[in-house]
């Protein structure tokens, strides 16, 4: 169990900060079965939507960079029946520079994956990458955060989120807490997550999540050669407005 902050570097305890996460498999599903070819993923992790769609008779090919995400994904894609497991390939690679070997039927962009890209350029980056994946009536499907003032606004020290997780591995019952806060000149959120065993050993998990603005991403989606087809403020398709602290689309080529 190897961690140094990395969020990623131990997969069993990131699928149980994350057990039971579910709101967004239909709207990835729905989009996937319309998709004309197999469909890549960005940003694969243990599998929770791959091995979904996979179910579903979606063809997927997932990249991710986390070398133990990708152990985790492939031990729960064996426990699938081969029918499903044969459906997915994987591969561990950065999106942020990989060179695919499409083209998909659609590039899919979930679970706020966008945020770990350092900046406007390295967004525009994927997005033009992302063109020359697909097919020509293909398209895009993604998510992501908005910045939310009141959340930044929390007391640095102060700790909110508890929860208790018992590791399956050993039996060993842990608590977990949230910390956060916002970095202005990077417009970055920063959310540590410490996890503290019972005879007082910790470790903890650092996320850096880099914000944009709704401007700025409709922007660099033009930049970049894609249309809004759809856009809405959860999976539900509510409609956006100025409170809204979620962003999920669709965009095809322009």
């Amino acid at each position: 169990m190897g961690h140094d902050d990395d969020p990623y570097a131990d997969a069993v305890i990131y699928d149980l900060e994350h057990e039971g996460m579910a709101v967004d498999l239909n709207f990835y599903a729905d989009k996937a079965r319309r998709a004309h070819g197999k469909v890549l993923e960005l940003g694969c992790g243990t599998g929770r939507l791959t091995r979904h769609l996979a179910r579903q008779g979606v063809a997927v090919h997932g990249i991710d960079r986390a070398p133990d995400m990708l152990r985790r994904h492939r031990e729960l894609l064996a426990a699938e029946v081969p029918e499903v497991a044969g459906r997915v390939t994987i591969e561990e690679a950065d999106y942020r520079s990989w060179s695919a070997t499409g083209p998909f039927g659609a590039v899919l962009w979930p679970f706020n994956a966008l945020h770990h890209c350092s900046g406007d350029d390295e967004v525009l980056g994927v997005l033009e990458a992302a063109r020359r994946w697909i097919r020509p009536d293909g398209f895009l499907a993604l998510d992501c955060y908005l910045p939310d003032r009141s959340l930044y606004d929390r007391e640095p020290q102060g700790r909110c989120e508890y929860r208790d997780f018992q590791d399956p591995r050993t039996g060993e019952t842990l608590t977990s807490w949230e910390q956060g806060w916002w970095d202005e000149p990077t417009r970055t959120h920063h959310v540590v997550y410490t996890y503290r065993f019972l005879d007082g050993r910790e470790f903890r998990s650092h996320l850096r999540l880099r914000m944009f603005e709704h401007a700025e991403l409709l922007a660099l989606l033009s930049a970049a050669g894609w249309r809004l087809t759809r856009e809405s403020s959860d999976f539900n398709g509510r409609p956006m407005d100025r409170s809204a602290l979620k962003w999920v689309a669709v965009l095809t080529p322009a």
